[in-house]
């Protein structure tokens, strides 16, 4: 098979490959390169022992027996408290396994990551899809490494980017055992990237108690496979 031009880097000087380790998986059309600089821990406000220490992953272990996995994190409505959940999410899956679990920002309209584990924005994932290497940093939680958006003024992501989407998560499931992408809400569904479902390995829907609407889950369904959805996450749940 004839190896592609798309995801060959433009190029790498001396000072980057000394400063940084560069990893390739075997079929990557990608490098990956892991940052020396390490984000700082994430905000307390997101981040808490009653949260991630809540997480059951009994169904997640019978479907996929949690080996290269990746999950989608969304939810209805923005605000709904997806990004706490993706962040408490990955930091229980590399604590619980001691796996190397990444965390990638995949809101281009309203990305938080960054902001979390006080990260630069970029290069992050929207960089990576403009054809330039994957650059992931380690975070002071073991096992844990962040993916931030990116500079995503440079892309809007369509589908045309879908193979390039499934290169890289290709390329990162050499890298690592888990990958958790907190996606985008659902609703409007005109700004959701429907195209890039299937490139995952399933959806996890947090739900806010306090406003998610039946009937917004019925307009979510006319227009995502029910299946698609590992799980639900319930938010603000009243004691």
């Amino acid at each position: 098979m004839k190896e592609s031009k798309l995801f060959i880097p433009e190029r790498f000087d001396e000072d980057q490959k000394r400063e940084e380790r560069l990893t390739v998986g075997k079929e990557a059309l990608l490098p990956v390169t892991i940052t020396k600089e390490k984000s700082e821990s994430p905000i307390s406000e997101y981040v808490s022992a009653r949260h991630y220490s809540n997480f059951n992953f009994l169904r997640l272990s019978n479907a996929f027996s949690l080996k290269k996995t990746t999950i989608g994190i969304t939810s209805a409505n923005r605000h709904d408290g997806k990004t706490m959940v993706a962040v408490n999410m990955a930091i229980s899956l590399a604590r619980g396994y001691q796996q190397k679990t990444l965390l990638i920002d995949f809101n281009f309209q309203n990305p938080q990551l960054h902001h979390v584990f006080d990260a630069p924005l970029g290069p992050g994932l929207a960089d990576a899809m403009d054809q330039k290497l994957i650059k992931v940093r380690p975070t002071p939680e073991p096992n844990l490494y962040l993916m931030t958006a990116g500079h995503t003024k440079e892309i809007n992501p369509g589908i045309e980017h879908t193979l390039v989407l499934r290169n890289i998560l290709q390329t990162l499931k050499e890298e690592f055992e888990f990958i958790v992408i907190d996606m985008t809400s659902i609703l409007p569904i005109n700004e959701f990237p429907v195209h890039f479902i299937n490139e995952v390995d399933g959806l996890i829907s947090v739900i806010d108690t306090t406003r998610t609407k039946k009937t917004e889950f019925n307009k979510i369904f006319k227009h995502l496979d029910e299946h698609r959805f590992m799980g639900y996450v319930f938010n603000k749940v009243k004691k």
